[in-house]
């Protein structure tokens, strides 16, 4: 029962400390706002200045926002991982779900060589490379849960992915 109440109270101080981060993730940047405004803001009230307002909402918050998912999504998925190989240093390397994305990225950057000109620089647009990344590991990904579905053990995906 100790040890409960001992991972409550670190439970309670990183959550505090998320909300601190949170808040000042938002307060501080280029224009630096203050506080009392953030919470005006964030609640609706009048706020000093209307692009503060606008800076807030449509610029600071939705970052805050995908930095708190996106960081808690890959600490799941590194949980995940280490539970399913049972080895604390797996990751996405382990799987080839890292070398899927680079493979995208390189298929895409030399087949520009194909095309010239305007081709060459639509194609190598930052959302073209984002989205062959996206997609090389998502090939790669899928290819080892089909293999998966014939192989039942975790040590044999683990070698098909490396």
């Amino acid at each position: 029962m100790p040890n409960r109440k001992k991972h409550n109270i670190l439970f309670l101080g990183l959550t505090i400390i998320l909300v601190i981060g949170f808040f000042t993730n938002i307060s501080l940047g280029s224009v630096s706002i203050p506080l009392k405004d953030v919470f005006n803001s964030l609640i609706g009230s009048n706020v000093d200045r209307e692009t503060w307002q606008h800076i807030i909402q449509n610029y600071r918050l939705p970052k805050a926002i995908t930095a708190i998912l996106v960081g808690s999504g890959l600490g799941i998925s590194g949980l995940l991982m280490q539970t399913l190989f049972r080895n604390p240093l797996a990751g996405p390397f382990v799987l080839g779900i890292s070398s899927g994305a680079s493979l995208g990225v390189a298929l895409i950057i030399l087949g520009t060589g194909l095309f010239g000109g305007i081709w060459a620089a639509a194609i190598t647009s930052k959302w073209s490379i984002v989205i062959a990344a996206s997609l090389g590991s998502f090939l790669v990904l899928l290819a080892v849960m089909v293999v998966s579905l014939k192989v039942r053990d975790t040590m044999a995906i683990l070698i098909i992915g490396l």
